[in-house]
């Protein structure tokens, strides 16, 4: 069946006859998995009652009004829904992705027996792969639901470590096997924060309930430690061990370019993943990133000689992932517990900043009691994967 034909049998049936005002209406990639509802259904996915076949909105037309209302929160993203899975109401993200980019082979290849029993593998793990119906262009990955990295705030050192070594570790395990992430600003990185909230939380307004009865309250990552991920492997690369690994052109990732991106000369697309991720060290708790108002955190200096190494202009005096990681290991074990277990300050924060830290200290002691480590550790954390 053609694309333009398979368009018009899914989605052209579901469009509007009429042009519409509201703001929150549905548009036509939601549509798409209007379309695809049952299909998902089928599969054992339930999407939201907005995503749902004769939807109707619960709230009356206007500007403010959806913002108040569950079924008006519509997904950012035209590619990834959201969606529970039906046998045990686990949140998961289905993304539509093409055929053609290979992320789906990366994907599941980081998925397989092999790496996905191996702990120092951080890449997100596909549960299902979709064929889409009438469609050979395309395919459904089923993976879990992650929530931001930075939300909620960290609030302690040792818990941006556990971030720090984790990511880095996965980054450093996909270029042992030979793959390129290209993109791995933090943005495309993800926290499974499950076992953090007490009941689920929305996956557009995560503050909120996903039954949208309430606030989603959620324990400290001392004491309920998440998981990390390298997440979206659309622009990733994998490359043949046996043969000289081929340079790239570097990619805009994380609202910045590597040098060599700009200068348009290609280079080896592991040392611009070195460059991306001491950016995003930098600019997410050094130094702050200006151009989204993002202030950066206090305590993190210890990190500013392997940062700057590793964001050097020059590709090839960058250090690679295996010494980036041995450098960050090193650093780590040099830090006091009372170092990590210290507040992470935002460097824009003023007037709560003395109320906080007193709240701080009781907070800290009765972590100690409980005997929850300074840098959190996920390991004894049950698998809900399977």
């Amino acid at each position: 069946m053609g694309n333009y034909e398979y368009h018009d049998r899914i989605i052209g049936s579901l469009l509007p006859t009429h042009s519409s005002s509201d703001l929150y209406a549905l548009d036509e990639s939601e549509l798409w998995w209007i379309g695809h509802f049952e299909f998902l259904k089928n599969h054992g996915y339930m999407m939201r009652p907005r995503y749902r076949p004769g939807w109707k909105p619960s709230y009356k037309p206007g500007i403010l009004e959806p913002l108040f209302s569950e079924d008006g929160q519509s997904q950012d993203h035209p590619y990834v829904m959201d969606a529970l899975r039906i046998s045990d109401s686990y949140m998961v993200a289905m993304k539509r992705v093409k055929v053609s980019t290979g992320e789906d082979q990366v994907a599941t290849f980081f998925s397989n027996e092999q790496h996905n029993t191996n702990p120092r593998n951080h890449c997100i793990r596909v549960l299902e792969v979709l064929s889409v119906p009438g469609d050979d262009n395309e395919k459904i990955l089923v993976m879990p639901w992650l929530r931001q990295v930075m939300d909620p705030r960290f609030r302690t050192i040792g818990e941006a470590v556990q971030f720090f070594q984790e990511i880095i570790e996965g980054l450093q395990y996909m270029h042992e096997n030979n793959v390129a992430h290209r993109d791995c600003a933090s943005n495309n990185m993800g926290m499974d924060a499950n076992l953090m909230f007490t009941r689920q939380y929305h996956p557009i307004n995560p503050k909120k309930r996903h039954n949208w009865s309430g606030r989603a309250l959620h324990h400290s990552r001392t004491r309920c430690a998440p998981k990390y991920y390298l997440i979206d492997f659309g622009q990733s690369r994998a490359y043949n061990p046996s043969e000289s690994r081929p340079s790239e052109y570097a990619l805009k990732s994380g609202g910045y370019t590597p040098p060599e991106g700009d200068a348009g000369i290609p280079c080896d697309p592991l040392a611009t993943d070195v460059y991306i991720l001491g950016t995003m060290l930098r600019t997410s708790f050094l130094d702050g990133d200006p151009n989204v108002s993002k202030p950066g955190v206090y305590g993190f200096e210890f990190l500013r000689p392997l940062v700057n190494d590793m964001i050097a202009d020059d590709p090839s005096s960058r250090p690679t992932m295996a010494e980036v990681a041995s450098r960050f290991s090193d650093l780590i074990a040099k830090l006091r517990w009372w170092k990590l277990r210290s507040r992470a300050v935002q460097k824009d924060e003023v007037l709560a900043k003395p109320f906080r830290a007193v709240y701080h200290v009781f907070w800290t002691a009765s972590m100690m009691l409980l005997l929850k480590p300074a840098i959190p550790s996920p390991k004894n954390a049950p698998d809900v994967l399977q």
